[in-house]
């Protein structure tokens, strides 16, 4: 089979990879369609993910769906030519964070399409990747396999708007409108979000996320923008940092009212500098966000009951053989939220 296979950075190639027999658990799929993550970006352009370093060729993708085409022994509730939509998450369940459920946060996290252990994870952008049969959600006959590639990130967005606590009618100030940003946006809209604000540095973007969620919008980036943008937005209830930039939690900080609540979606760099004196003085709470628990499970069910509307995010298609264009549009947040890639017909 092929598979799009990272080995440095800017050492990309779609290539012949081996296949092996299906082991208890696994399943062999047909690829449908696969969407361009950040960390797939970072993997192209960099070579890591933070302290996630290639260290061998590396088969990339964990947002992605596909059609069952052989099921290994012990394999329940799947059949051939079924569609689904792929949990890239492999816990070990058997550290204690596992045992205690928290299965996102596992010691021992084999995340399909990560350089995080030594042999590396590979991931699903092959033409028939093998995953476990758990890690199979099934999707309606006759659901487009196009929009299912997007539950990884909206399960991540999911997550984030959880853990942000939103009460109906509660104003909420997303930052930063890429692919999670804009995911976020529209599930802290159905989370019952009241005042929705998204600012970001790119205004077609945010001319999008308005369009889908009816939010306010704000092009921050330079003092002047910046010094409007938060005389307009006043104090907020709950902020989610979807762009990991230490400018933009800064003005989380000043935004949100005493005893608010920040969620930190975007990964900030190692060597970000912020003051955490507002931290204080008003008695916010912080939490991070990470991944995605039983989230999964919800967005394929949203995204399939057209309850969640992500279709305007797709913005741009490409097979497999085009990977080194799709990855160039998927870097240019100007004109791309979430670009796919199949193997064609």
């Amino acid at each position: 089979m092929r598979a799009c296979v990272i080995r440095a950075a800017k050492d990309l190639h779609v290539q012949a990879w081996g296949e092996a027999e299906l082991q208890p658990g696994e399943v062999r799929l047909d690829f449908a369609w696969g969407g361009i993550c950040g960390s797939d970006l970072h993997y192209y352009h960099h070579g890591r993910v933070a302290n996630s370093v290639l260290r061998e060729p590396m088969i990339l993708g964990h947002e992605f769906s596909g059609y069952v085409r052989e099921i290994g022994p012990d394999v329940n509730g799947l059949t051939v030519g079924m569609a689904v939509a792929v949990n890239p998450s492999r816990p070990c369940r058997h550290c204690d964070q596992c045992a205690a459920g928290m299965l996102h946060l596992c010691r021992n996290m084999r995340f399909m399409g990560s350089a995080a252990h030594h042999p590396h994870t590979n991931g699903g952008f092959a033409e028939r990747p093998v995953v476990l049969g758990s890690q199979c959600v099934p999707l309606p006959h006759g659901f487009d396999p196009r929009l299912a590639a997007l539950c990884e990130p909206y399960a991540v967005a999911l997550h984030a708007v959880a853990l942000g606590k939103i009460t109906p009618g509660a104003s909420v100030l997303v930052t930063g409108a890429g692919t999670i940003g804009s995911l976020v946006a529209v599930a802290a809209r159905k989370a019952g979000a009241g005042r929705l604000i998204v600012t970001d540095i790119a205004e077609q973007p945010l001319r999008r996320i308005a369009d889908v969620t009816g939010a306010e919008t704000y092009v921050v980036g330079h003092p002047e923008a910046d010094h409007a943008a938060e005389q307009a937005i006043g104090e907020v209830d709950v902020v989610l940092e979807a762009s990991g930039v230490a400018s933009a939690l800064d003005m989380a900080l000043r935004r949100i009212r005493p005893r608010g609540r920040i969620v930190q979606v975007g990964f900030l760099p190692p060597d970000a500098r912020l003051s955490l004196s507002g931290l204080l003085i008003r008695e916010v709470t912080l939490v991070g966000a990470y991944r995605f628990l039983e989230e999964f499970n919800e967005a394929v069910r949203q995204i399939c009951a057209g309850e969640a509307d992500l279709a305007p995010f797709v913005t741009a298609h490409f097979t497999m053989d085009e990977a080194e264009a799709a990855f160039a549009a998927a870097g240019d947040r100007t004109q791309n939220v979430k670009v796919l890639l199949s193997f064609g017909a």
